[in-house]
């Protein structure tokens, strides 16, 4: 028995890779990377209890900007061996189905029990598999996403034995009652979300029957009676389908009647492989050592099943947060962090979802924090510190797109220069965080580290009409507005706009002199912020402090000084280092803290970057590798999470968080 499922699966597999390698563009460097090098890195196996599971994470895998995703069974239960589980909608409403399709097998009138063979299923960059095999039989199936509204299913069952068989294959399935309807014609069951009208349907393309069962299940005959000779196999597939509300749905299963399941297959293959070897074949300390590249892996393909289509009012592909919670539509630094990351594998994606916020750019220059399909759901009470220009940049670097930067750089220096009028009090060319409606709380979302300790004491002032200031002056946006004007002076020079590029130079300097001068407490030997009517410095310590070097602001002498704060275990050099807030403070709280103690990706790879810049690479590697032994998950199947205790290295908050993902990436690769 174990000899002929190992000949069929390795057959298949070694027909996957032939693909892979077959399929690429001959290069100098011979590849060294395919899907089935990473196999399950992300723990997929689960089963919603309904369509909508309160408190649980359920983990899936999307593809191709979709807004559904799909899980594995549990193999160890069985109850839905060999069915893939979902779909799951990807905007918080939840799950459609346990599976609207389960495969049922009788070879020769008796019963094929999937749970009770030799079972394994598989996640794969890209697809999921499942194979289920004994002397007698083996059955296989694989999905994969064909475009950003449809998934295909490909099954297979071979003949193992030295007989003839005769085989009986049926689909069963259905949607959560209550919360749809279902309508049946034909070889398609079209299921619509009583909430919303979202339409799904799923298409039985080579089966010989379907029959409704009841007013929200069906019942598929793939094969009656089909005779298979010894080695012999036959195969089938089904399609699913989604429509969001108000698309067509008739329109996107047209363009699939006639499906080649197999080139599919092996775009599928080709897409993923050269992602793969585009983000591992290269030189670099962390791309030699299999453990970092299965992070790298990980982290890549959590940013892609955070991947969402253009849809409604969103005009542009972008990314979800985390399609686990904060799943309704797109945010702004987490948009330009997350490009970050794509534009090292997938660069139009990440040009997208560049594009995505200035489609909504107020005429003032504006950029709202939050934009979702119904456009009416925008944030505009704040924006978010301006990492745009940043985000660009790293998008051309990847690219080499000078176009794109063409078309984004007046948008972007708009928007740079937004902050000018709107949020500079005292009109000194140093910038606060603030608000449109003058509340302190969407001020401290705008900064992005929403219940810092150093907004505490911090009152609002009014600028203008719809627009206020904090009273202090913070030294991670005036990093932050340095590199936008550094880059958006090299934007400039790229595009022959010689003078502009001079005058954002000269300003940039401006802003460095004032934070080395201004912002550096000599005392504590770390940058602050400052309160704007007396000049002295607000009490905390957290990675604000070393956004200057991040920055290249700071001098030798105080990013020596900051490093020393980083790489003291009583600060921040705890199990898991670089925390939102220095362990010694009395306001540290490292579980239920957010930005009060929690240890934020973003901001560890700030550190990191910082740390590299003034030579301090030893330190900055031993940070990198502490992080990715200490942090719950990365090593092993656990997802990528929000945030993490500094004490524990426990993971926190949401999983399968995109900004996390992005910045591992940008980190374990030094860009």
């Amino acid at each position: 028995m174990k000899k002929k499922l190992m000949l069929f699966c390795g057959a298949a597999w070694l027909c996957l890779c032939s693909v892979c390698a077959s399929s690429l563009p001959v290069s100098e460097e011979p590849l060294s990377v395919c899907q089935t090098d990473f196999i399950n890195l992300i723990n997929i196996k689960n089963v919603p209890t309904g369509a909508l599971v309160r408190g649980e994470e359920l983990n899936v895998f999307s593809d191709m900007g979709a807004w559904t995703g799909y899980a594995l069974p549990v193999n160890e239960v069985g109850r839905h061996a060999g069915a893939f589980i979902g779909p799951m909608t990807m905007d918080g409403n939840g799950w459609i189905a346990i599976t609207l399709a389960q495969p049922f097998i009788r070879v020769n009138g008796k019963s094929f029990n999937m749970a009770r063979t030799v079972q394994y299923s598989q996640y794969l960059p890209g697809r999921l598999m499942q194979v289920s095999a004994n002397e007698q039989l083996a059955f296989r199936t694989e999905l994969c996403f064909i475009s950003s509204r449809t998934a295909l299913v490909k099954a297979e069952v071979v003949n193992q034995s030295t007989q003839p068989i005769t085989l009986t294959w049926t689909w069963r399935g259905g949607a959560f009652p209550n919360i749809t309807s279902c309508r049946f014609e034909d070889k398609t069951a079209t299921i619509c979300r009583l909430k919303d009208s979202l339409q799904v349907a799923i298409r039985f393309a080579t089966a010989s029957q379907l029959k409704p069962v009841g007013k929200d299940s069906l019942l598929v005959t793939e094969k009656q009676g089909r005779v298979l000779q010894p080695g012999e196999r036959c195969t089938a597939h089904y399609l699913q389908t989604v429509a969001l509300p108000k698309e067509d749905l008739a329109a996107e299963m047209a363009r699939w009647e006639a499906v080649d399941t197999d080139k599919c297959l092996e775009e599928n293959a080709t897409r993923w492989n050269q992602w793969l070897a585009t983000l591992l074949n290269g030189k670099g300390k962390y791309l030699s050592d299999n453990l970092y590249r299965r992070i790298l892996v990980k982290a890549m393909m959590t940013l892609n099943s955070n991947w969402r289509s253009a849809a409604g009012d969103l005009l542009h592909d972008g990314s979800l947060p985390s399609y686990i919670r904060f799943n309704k539509g797109f945010w702004a630094w987490d948009s330009w962090k997350i490009a970050s990351g794509n534009a090292l594998f997938h660069p139009e994606m990440a040009k997208d979802e560049m594009r995505a916020f200035f489609d909504h750019q107020a005429a003032n220059g504006m950029v709202a924090d939050y934009i979702g399909r119904n456009k009416a759901t925008n944030n505009w009470r704040d924006t978010k510190p301006p990492l745009a220009t940043w985000g660009a940049m790293n998008v051309y670097r990847a690219s080499g797109d000078k176009n794109f930067v063409a078309e984004l750089f007046p948008k972007l220096l708009k928007f740079h220069r937004w902050w000018y009028t709107d949020r500079d009090h005292d009109r000194n060319g140093i910038c606060e965080y603030g608000s449109t409606d003058g509340t302190l709380i969407a001020a401290a979302w705008e900064s992005g580290m929403d219940n810092a300790v150093r907004f505490d004491e911090t009152k609002m002032l009014p600028n203008g009409d719809g627009a206020w200031s904090m009273n202090q002056e913070s030294v991670c946006l005036n990093s932050f507005l340095y590199v936008d004007k550094q880059l958006l002076a090299e934007m400039a020079d790229l595009l022959g706009q010689g003078e502009t590029a001079k005058q954002l130079r000269k300003e940039a300097e401006a802003v460095a002199h004032y934070v080395r001068t201004r912002m550096y407490d000599a005392e504590r030997g770390v940058f602050c912020d400052r309160r704007l009517e007396t000049g002295e410095f607000i009490e905390g310590m957290g990675p604000e402090c070393w956004l200057p070097l991040w920055a290249g602001i700071a001098t030798k002498e105080q990013a020596k000084a900051v490093m020393e704060k980083m790489m003291d275990p009583n600060k921040f050099n705890s199990t898991l280092p670089l925390g939102t807030l220095a362990v010694d403070q009395p306001q540290f709280c490292p579980v239920r803290g957010y930005w009060r103690g929690p240890v934020w990706v973003d901001q560890v790879y700030f550190g990191i970057t910082g740390l590299r810049r003034y030579g301090f690479t030893q330190e900055a590697d031993r940070l990198i590798e502490k992080f990715i032994r200490n942090a719950q998950g990365l090593i092993g199947d656990g997802p990528i999470h929000e945030n993490y205790n500094p004490l524990t290295g426990e993971r926190q908050h949401a999983a399968n968080f995109g900004w996390s993902s992005a910045l591992i990436i940008k980190m374990l690769l030094d860009k």
